[in-house]
C-alpha cells in the first residue's frame, strides 16, 4: 500500500463523523491534559521501578490476573520472550511451543532465537485454534514451555473451548512444561468463557496483558506470575534495558485507559457476536469466525486490497464514516480487515454498520 493512499485514508479518518474503528479518537493535548489531572492526585513518580506509583498499579494488576505478582513493562516484544526465558531456564531447556500465528513467529524478527537463544516449534493449524489433539503430537522431552494466546488474532480472535483448554494445561503440567499465556486481548475472554479473568490466568504459570490495545494506553505491558518467577523478571529486565528512570506517563495512561474501557468489553463482545452475521450478510463480504467470539472478528472482501481501502476512504470523505479499517492482509485473493469493537464502535446500532458497509462495497 502507498503511502498517499494510507495518508488519504488516515486523513479521511481523522475527519470522520462515525467511525467503526475501536475507541474515540483524542488527540496529544487532551490525553495529557487529562494525565496531569490523574498525576495531581499521586504522590509522585516512579523511579527505576520502585515507589507508589508503580508498586500499586503492578499489585492491583497481579490481583486481577489472580497471580501472587505482576511487572510492569514497555512492551510485550519483551515481556513474552522473556517470561519464556526464564521458563526455558528452569528447565533447563530451550524448545518453546508456538502455534505458527504467535506474534512472535510472524511479527518479531525471530528476536525470541536472535536475542534470548530459544528454539520455537511450530505447533498446530495455522488456520485453526491450537488444541490438546496438535500438543498430544508433539515430543515433549525437550519442550520448556508452551504459548497459548488467547484470544488468536491471526484468525479473528478464535477461542478454544474451555474444557480443551483445560486439557491443554493438564497435557503441559504432566510434562513437566510451563504454560504462558499471550493475553494481548486477554479481556475479551471473561465474557466468552464466563469466567474470571483472575480463573483463566490461573490456568498458566505466567501471563502478558497489552495496556494499549482495547485499554486504550499510551503503551506498555504487565507479565504477571508467582513471586519468584516475577523477582527473576526484574533482573532479566534490568539485563535487557527495560528498567527505565520513569513509566508514570504510561501507568497514569493505562490507569485511565482502565477506567474508560475495561468496564465495555464485555459489552464489546456481544456487540460483536451481533455485528458479524450483519456483516456477513454484505455481498462479497465472510466473517472469520461466523459467530464472532472476542470483540473482534476479521472480514475477508472479494476485492484487491486497494480497492478496499480506495473504496473506504471515499466513502468516509463524502460521508463522514469510516466503516472499515486498512486491510492487514490478503489471503485466497480476498482483502482481510479487522474489527476491533470499542466505544466508538457501540456509538451506532450494528445495522448501521452494516447499512454503511453495503453501500461502501457498491462503489467499489
Amino acid at each position: 500500500m502507498t503511502d498517499p493512499i494510507r495518508q488519504a485514508y488516515q486523513e479521511a479518518a481523522r475527519h470522520a463523523r462515525y467511525s467503526i474503528l475501536r475507541h474515540p479518537p483524542e488527540s496529544m493535548a487532551t490525553t495529557l491534559r487529562r494525565l496531569a489531572d490523574r498525576a495531581e492526585a499521586g504522590d509522585g513518580p516512579d523511579y527505576y521501578g520502585s515507589g507508589a506509583l508503580i508498586e500499586d498499579f503492578e499489585a492491583r494488576m497481579a490481583a486481577m490476573l489472580g497471580k501472587p505478582a505482576a511487572l510492569f513493562l514497555p512492551s510485550g516484544t519483551l515481556a513474552q520472550p522473556m517470561a519464556l526465558k526464564i521458563h526455558a531456564n528452569n528447565r533447563d531447556k530451550q524448545v518453546i511451543g508456538l502455534h505458527p500465528t504467535s506474534h512472535m513467529v510472524l511479527h518479531e524478527q525471530n528476536g525470541y532465537q536472535q536475542l534470548w537463544g530459544l528454539e520455537g516449534r511450530l505447533i498446530g493449524n495455522k488456520q485453526q485454534v491450537l488444541t490438546c489433539d496438535d500438543l498430544q503430537q508433539q515430543p515433549q522431552e525437550d519442550l520448556a514451555a508452551v504459548v497459548l494466546e488467547l484470544p488468536m488474532r491471526e484468525i479473528g480472535g478464535q477461542l478454544p473451548a474451555w474444557g480443551d483448554l483445560q486439557a491443554q494445561v493438564n497435557w503441559a503440567r504432566q510434562h513437566n512444561i510451563a504454560v504462558h499465556i499471550d493475553g494481548a486481548r486477554l479481556w475479551h475472554c471473561p465474557a466468552y468463557y464466563q469466567r474470571s479473568l483472575a480463573e483463566i490466568a490461573g490456568l498458566a504459570d505466567s501471563v502478558y496483558v497489552s495496556l494499549y490495545k482495547d485499554i486504550g494506553g499510551i503503551a506498555g505491558a504487565v507479565l504477571a506470575g508467582e513471586a519468584d518467577f516475577i523477582d527473576e523478571a526484574r533482573i532479566w529486565n534490568r539485563r535487557a534495558g527495560g528498567n527505565l528512570i520513569a513509566f508514570y506517563p504510561y501507568i497514569l495512561a493505562a490507569e485511565q485507559g482502565l477506567a474508560d474501557n475495561l468496564p465495555s468489553i464485555d459489552e464489546a463482545v456481544a456487540y460483536a457476536r451481533h455485528l458479524g452475521p450483519l456483516l456477513g450478510n454484505v455481498a462479497d463480504v465472510q466473517v472469520n469466525p461466523e459467530a464472532p467470539q472476542a470483540a473482534m472478528f476479521h472480514l475477508h472482501i472479494d476485492r484487491d486490497p486497494q480497492v478496499v481501502i480506495q473504496a473506504a476512504t471515499g466513502y468516509a470523505q463524502q460521508h463522514g464514516i469510516v466503516v472499515l479499517p486498512l486491510p492487514r492482509a490478503t489471503e485466497n485473493g480476498r482483502s482481510v480487515c479487522e474489527i476491533s469493537v470499542g466505544r466508538r464502535t457501540m456509538e451506532q446500532p450494528p445495522e448501521f454498520w452494516q447499512q454503511h458497509l453495503r453501500a461502501c462495497l457498491a462503489t467499489s
